[in-house]
């Protein structure tokens, strides 16, 4: 199936989520920081955590060198400003643990469709 990419994410939310995504078969990297992410074979999506600080600039350096890339916010307890603040600055989804399989399988199913993200609308 698909390549992703786990970036910065809680050692227990990272291993849940890669569990669900490789019961999908798709493959998965985990990595902590965002910096040289892109190095290699690039990703067909990548998830970030919401807890990096400063969410929204992380999000639009990831941008900068990968405009096309799906990315998915994750995070443990979903917030509607972090949730907006995360659309707002290109993320392409977001989603709040705990995770279900047939979530997983949709966001996937979803995110690899629609392509390039779109503008939030405000």
């Amino acid at each position: 199936m698909s390549q992703v990419v786990l970036l910065g994410l809680p050692e227990d939310l990272s291993r849940l989520l890669a569990q669900l995504l490789r019961e999908e078969s798709h493959q998965v990297r985990q990595r902590q920081s965002i910096r040289g992410v892109w190095k290699g074979s690039k990703p067909d999506a990548a998830f970030i955590s919401g807890d990096i600080p400063d969410l929204p600039n992380a999000i639009a350096a990831l941008r900068e060198t990968e405009p096309k890339m799906p990315l998915i916010v994750v995070t443990r307890l979903p917030e509607t400003r972090q949730w907006l603040d995360a659309l707002e600055a290109g993320a392409t989804d977001y989603i709040g643990g705990p995770f279900e399989r047939v979530h997983i399988r949709w966001l996937m199913n979803s995110v690899i469709a629609q392509g390039p993200p779109r503008a939030a609308a405000a």
